[in-house]
């Protein structure tokens, strides 16, 4: 269970001990008129949380909610948690700052008033309100598991591969060469995602070689997982090709506590939804990323910087800011060619077990000639340290283990001019 996840589970004991004082109810509070579950906290569930708190909830990134928040009888034992959790913006899990309120597509974030009236109804007795004030209960369609919906294809590892018991991280590449029948022709990909088959997996990164081809520019990047990371859904029009025959590589990252009896089983799979309607896009998966970089001993806030000029018209999709324990922020800037600058993305609070992935509602556009810098900063305290289990007497580099670090700015995109030919590659 991630960090994150274990505050939620011990939130609901910490709050009995630091709620706030018992009161008077005041007049605007009285039985009659106060906050209830089925007209005032209900619709909030609905609309922000039921989709993971829920039995067989899809999982981010394979982390499912501990609890679910269905029904009255679920909701209440959490009601004083649920309050604190809401008013620290601890839950729903969201990084960016306010002032991309509205950017991004899988945003999750509550108002202010949605705020105020989950902490009042906690505050004055979490009271149920009457079951016609309810709104008609969400229905969620099957679709095993995976939040895409019901795949088209699904490509498990052809054997499960086991995670020894002496391991703590451990790099592991696994091919599966898709058959005839899995896939007969080529296919666009609409949307895809990983499933993790064991706890062990800390993060994946998927890529597809066409037949009879193995190098690093033949392979076409499939995206990726790491904790609380959504799955890539592109909109009409974009797509990403997957040839018949190719090859899927999983660059798996495992993690886990070491010791007897402590090794796992994986067997992980990643599930495809194709495109029905022509594909104008070509989208390319790749990192802004800093490999060099030395972060010294027992500094709190070490800035790592990497760019890239983009030398055609080009369409951004998506971000997806990756670093590990250390992480602390992250920023990504656009330099226009007239001079002029934006801030695309600012993630002051990075957390390493809520590694979101922000998709535009509306994707954004940037002129042949503009620069993007990825900023990230990471704490190499004594603080951070001990709150870690992290070495912070040491100089820290790139490299794979969760104690070592990473400086990649995820981004997904594709040129906006459209592909020539039905069919072709940009």
């Amino acid at each position: 269970m991630n960090r994150t996840m274990k505050r939620i589970a011990t939130a609901s004991v910490l709050m009995v001990l630091c709620w706030v004082p018992a009161r008077a109810l005041a007049d605007d509070d009285a039985p009659a008129q106060r906050m209830t579950y089925t007209k005032d906290v209900l619709p909030i569930l609905q609309e922000n949380c039921q989709t993971c708190h829920r039995p067989a909830a899809a999982g981010l990134a394979g982390m499912i909610a501990p609890m679910s928040l269905m029904t009255y009888r679920e909701v209440r034992p959490w009601a004083k948690s649920m309050a604190n959790m809401v008013r620290t913006r601890e839950m729903p899990p969201w990084h960016a700052t306010g002032e991309f309120k509205g950017v991004f597509e899988n945003e999750r974030t509550l108002s202010d008033d949605e705020i105020a009236t989950i902490v009042k109804w906690a505050a004055t007795g979490a009271a149920q309100g009457r079951v016609e004030d309810a709104p008609a209960p969400l229905v969620f369609e099957y679709t095993d598991g995976w939040s895409i919906g019901l795949p088209d294809l699904v490509v498990p590892f052809t054997e499960p591969f086991f995670v020894a018991d002496n391991v703590q991280d451990q790099y592991a590449t696994i091919r599966v060469t898709l058959t005839e029948e899995q896939l007969p022709e080529d296919k666009w990909i609409q949307a895809m995602e990983y499933k993790p088959g064991s706890e062990a997996v800390h993060h994946i990164i998927g890529s597809a070689y066409p037949p009879g081809e193995r190098t690093a520019e033949d392979r076409g990047l499939l995206g990726g997982i790491a904790p609380g990371t959504d799955p890539d859904v592109l909109p009409v029009g974009y797509g990403k090709l997957l040839r018949k025959g190719s090859t899927i590589n999983f660059a798996m990252h495992y993690h886990k506590e070491s010791g007897p009896g402590t090794g796992v089983w994986d067997r992980t799979a990643i599930a495809f939804k194709f495109h029905d309607q022509p594909v104008t896009h070509n989208v390319r998966w790749d990192a802004i990323g800093n490999r060099n970089f030395e972060i010294p001993p027992g500094h709190a806030k070490w800035q790592v910087g990497a760019a890239r000029t983009f030398r055609q018209d080009t369409t951004i999709l998506a971000f997806l800011p990756h670093m590990h324990l250390r992480g602390e922020a992250a920023s990504y800037v656009a330099f226009y060619p007239d001079g002029t600058e934006e801030v695309l993305l600012d993630v002051p609070v990075y957390d390493f077990n809520w590694q979101t992935n922000y998709f535009y509602k509306e994707p954004k556009k940037i002129p042949a000639g503009t620069r993007i810098e990825v900023s990230m900063w990471f704490n190499n305290s004594p603080e951070r340290g001990e709150l870690a289990n992290l070495d912070s007497r040491r100089a820290v580099r790139n490299g794979g283990p969760t104690t070592d670090e990473m400086m990649l700015g995820w981004i997904d995109y594709t040129e906006t001019k459209p592909m020539a030919a039905a069919g072709g590659t940009q």
